[in-house]
């Protein structure tokens, strides 16, 4: 008789907390133990419930800031953390993943020494979401703060929560549980409708709606972007012979968490490959299709943050935290925001 042990490492399927007991500090477990709760009370309301919204799903230190943004540090290497601090109130990261072939620490890509990352911590002005497998992140960093913050991270269950409540407020469609009866309904509608638009709806709907709850069930916030936009967005450009799937799905999972998370998103943006025009394309089935903006981009911050309000990259950032806190950070953005896309000149 062989024993059958859970599959932890490197795994994309959410481990139950009854198998982390002998490898995870208690300050850690005890937080990931009541997501684990969390997701077995409200699980059924979360699918189905109309009324329940988003604010209910996250926990009180993730509601109180209303000028947030969230950064998704998981694969990609992100900005200096000091252009974060210096535009928003409340900076929510992403947690590198510490399993990926060129991991990095988080100090080294945020540039913060780990004395300075807990004190913005305890000023409330940095916090954290794991959304993948708990065996992928680095339990020290996890453990250090959370000791200063028991409140500071979010785990996968209350962000898949949040996520998909923030998308079905949006679209009314995308986020809901269907029983077997109203899935074929749906189904046979948009197929026998006139509307192309529709018909690929359903196309999409079809590979996926049977398994969603299970998915979610599985993954957690990981699984969401497979059954929602991406997926419909996929469809569109498959039946006009383009394969963009990969592209909006790894794109949309950053964007869909911050609509849950109800921060401004910053999607990836670099010299050799970019998420900007893949979010734009989900944000138009979120949002509706908008008159192109001046938007703030990831890749000026820098530029912007040097040349008019002479913030560099090395200054010492509780210093600067300290400078941010006696004037109207808000007002650093729209200042910005009307400096954008102008030449050097």
């Amino acid at each position: 008789h062989q024993i059958k042990k859970s599959n932890t490492q490197g795994n994309l399927t959410l481990v139950a907390s009854q198998y982390l007991r002998n490898n995870q500090p208690k300050e850690i477990l005890e937080k990931y133990e009541e997501d684990q709760d969390f997701w077995t009370e409200k699980r059924a309301n979360i699918f189905s419930d109309v009324n329940l919204t988003k604010d209910e799903c996250l926990i009180d230190s993730f509601r109180k800031s209303q000028n947030r943004c969230f950064v998704d540090a998981s694969v990609f290497p992100r900005n200096n953390i000091r252009e974060y601090i210096s535009l928003y109130d409340t900076v929510i990261i992403a947690i590198p993943l510490a399993d990926s072939p060129n991991s990095q620490s988080f100090y080294d890509i945020f540039k913060i020494s780990k004395i300075e990352l807990l004190e913005l911590v305890r000023r409330g002005r940095i916090k954290f979401v794991a959304f993948q497998n708990l065996q992928r992140y680095d339990s020290n960093f996890l453990a250090d703060v959370l000791s200063v913050d028991p409140e500071c991270v979010l785990f996968s269950r209350r962000l898949a929560a949040a996520t998909l409540l923030a998308i079905r407020e949006k679209t009314g469609l995308f986020g809901f549980a269907f029983d077997s009866s109203t899935q074929y309904n749906l189904l046979k509608e948009c197929y026998n409708s006139k509307v192309d638009a529709l018909k690929i709806l359903a196309e999409s709907l079809s590979e996926n709606i049977a398994f969603f709850e299970y998915g979610i069930n599985q993954r957690g916030a990981l699984g969401i972007s497979q059954f929602c936009g991406a997926s419909f967005a996929a469809q569109i450009y498959k039946s006009r012979g383009r394969d963009y799937g990969i592209e909006l799905m790894t794109s949309a999972m950053s964007l869909e968490f911050s609509l849950g998370l109800g921060a401004h998103h910053f999607p990836f943006e670099h010299t050799g490959y970019s998420e900007v025009n893949a979010c734009k394309i989900l944000n138009g089935i979120y949002n509706g299709v908008q008159q192109s903006q001046n938007e703030l981009r990831e890749m000026e911050i820098q530029t912007l943050l040097s040349n008019i309000f002479t913030i560099n990259n090395d200054m010492n950032v509780l210093e600067l935290d300290d400078i941010l806190s006696k004037y109207s950070r808000r007002m650093i953005p729209q200042i910005l925001q009307e400096y954008a896309h102008l030449t050097p000149e």
